[in-house]
């Protein structure tokens, strides 16, 4: 008998696509019927008293420009409005940078400005945001749980307003499972099924969902990787490439500050510092940063990532510089 050879495992085709990377979100919540009724019931989940009694989505242009050419471009990953009456954005973090906080901010008001006509009473539409971040927000790491909302309200606690309602989903807060484990969780609620599920669809199965959950069972059946046709296989490699420069761009960013004396994060917004290890180089960061120049560290970085060919907008967004600038490297 001849001695059997032994063959390397061939590398396998994922099983489902990564609902993190732009194309995997946007076809999960923006591509067909059952994307839109995803849609609302992520958005009801998270905000069940604005969308109490909510039957109706219907997706808008992504792209708010501002009234005058010199200011500040939004594209958003995902606006809706609800019922005609409410105004929704969802936004995915993928790279961990200090300005995601204050871009939601600046967002939900662009949606604020842009709500009323000239002549109109300012009786505002409810506006809602949901922004989805990969690690826990600085600003949230002193607080327990994996949802956090932000509203106006008085120094005494009340609530001023209830029209605008920033909500923060941490999806590092949900343990990475192995196929079948999570059919043995029992959910303390819908947004804590819906947190698993964004955290961890790559690595469970459809079998870990009930079947009667409709809403559950259209997402893992739409994440399936085999069902896209050559094109998206295409779109969504390219999606994950990008997706994956990202992460690389952020530790090279963090490496970067180590060389230089200071927190990468601090300077370059790519990292808060609130890991181990950064926590000293914030309060340092802030007073050498700017003795040596950290603009230069920026324009440096920016060039990096240029020479990955990473966008522009993405290359802006980590660096904390403004597209025009980066543009404007990218031209020399």
């Amino acid at each position: 008998m001849k001695k059997q050879e032994n063959k390397q495992p061939e590398s396998k085709a994922p099983v489902y696509i990564n609902p993190k990377t732009d194309f995997g979100f946007k076809r999960l919540f923006m591509e067909g019927l059952r994307s839109q009724v995803r849609l609302l019931d992520l958005l009801k989940t998270f905000f069940p008293e604005p969308l109490k009694g909510a039957s109706r989505v219907v997706l808008d242009p992504t792209e708010l420009l501002g009234d005058i050419e010199r200011e500040k471009r939004v594209v958003l990953d995902i606006l809706a409005t609800i019922d005609n009456d409410t105004r929704a954005l969802i936004e995915m973090q993928r790279a961990q940078t200090l300005m995601f906080a204050a871009r939601s901010i600046f967002y939900t008001c662009r949606l604020v400005s842009k709500g009323l006509n000239r002549g109109d009473e300012y009786d505002i539409p409810t506006i809602i945001a949901l922004c989805i971040t990969e690690k826990t927000l600085p600003e949230f790491a002193d607080l327990e749980g994996f949802f956090h909302t932000v509203q106006l309200r008085r120094v005494d606690g009340k609530i001023f307003s209830e029209k605008i309602i920033l909500g923060y989903l941490d999806l590092s807060k949900f343990a990475t499972l192995k196929p079948g484990q999570l059919k043995d969780i029992q959910f303390a609620d819908r947004q804590e099924k819906w947190g698993y599920s964004l955290a961890n669809i790559g690595q469970m199965e459809l079998q870990d969902l009930s079947l009667e959950d409709e809403v559950f069972r259209s997402l893992f059946e739409d994440s399936i990787h085999q069902k896209l046709t050559k094109m998206e296989k295409e779109a969504y490699k390219k999606s994950v490439l990008e997706y994956e420069d990202v992460q690389e761009a952020v530790q090279y960013a963090r490496e970067l500050g180590e060389k230089s004396g200071y927190d990468s994060g601090y300077n370059c917004g790519v990292s808060h510092g609130f890991d181990q290890g950064y926590d000293q180089g914030i309060e340092k960061g802030m007073e050498e940063g700017r003795k040596e120049g950290h603009n230069d560290e920026k324009r440096q970085l920016a060039l990096n990532m240029l020479a990955k060919d990473l966008a522009p907008n993405l290359v802006a967004e980590i660096t904390g510089l403004t597209e025009e600038e980066v543009c404007a490297l990218a031209a020399h």
